[in-house]
């Protein structure tokens, strides 16, 4: 369960999973500097994963790639060298850093980019916000934004799996991030 409270766009998910954290995500759409913003992600200029909203499925498939990234971070289990980006390879569906990074990551030429930031004050999301051209837009567009046959073949995700009684995408999404954890 993770308990919603919003501000001016952006919405925080506290993870009662682990007491004490919270994830900032914002939503922005119509943007047009991915080229700049994935120059300056390479250079470290941000402390902040910066994702391809059409690889994500919805809400739930974004904040379980936190949870099992906080979740390797506090075990000392990173396989990345910061959290950030530990939050987009918890996406992955395979154990390639850069492919995590080449399909869930923002590309050149992204225009819907998903803003997430954990334990971090509202200063600071509006710090990093405020170097995305984009107007801000509801989290709860997430799911429409999809890219919902370049996830499928990405994942692997079978007409079978998905026509089973009370199975969504979304669901499918996550469970290949959790199998790939298991089988590690």
């Amino acid at each position: 369960v993770w308990v919603v409270v919003a501000m001016a766009g952006v919405a925080n998910f506290e993870l009662d999973v682990f007491p004490g954290h919270k994830v900032a995500v914002c939503l922005l759409r119509e943007v047009s500097n991915a080229k700049e913003l994935r120059v300056e992600i390479k250079e470290g200029k941000f402390d902040a994963s910066f994702l391809n909203a059409e690889m994500i499925a919805d809400e739930f498939h974004l904040l379980a790639a936190v949870t099992k990234a906080l979740g390797a971070k506090l075990s000392g289990g990173m396989k990345t060298k910061q959290i950030h980006t530990e939050i987009i390879f918890a996406l992955a569906g395979s154990k390639s850093i850069v492919d995590a990074l080449n399909n869930f990551g923002v590309a050149d030429d992204s225009t819907n980019v998903l803003v997430a930031m954990l334990d971090k004050d509202e200063a600071e999301m509006e710090n990093v916000i405020g170097n995305v051209k984009g107007r801000r837009a509801p989290l709860g567009e997430l799911a429409g934004l999809c890219n919902e046959e370049r996830l499928k073949k990405l994942y692997k995700i079978q007409p079978q799996e998905l026509a089973l009684p009370g199975n969504s995408l979304s669901d499918c999404a996550v469970c290949r991030c959790a199998a790939l954890e298991s089988a590690s």
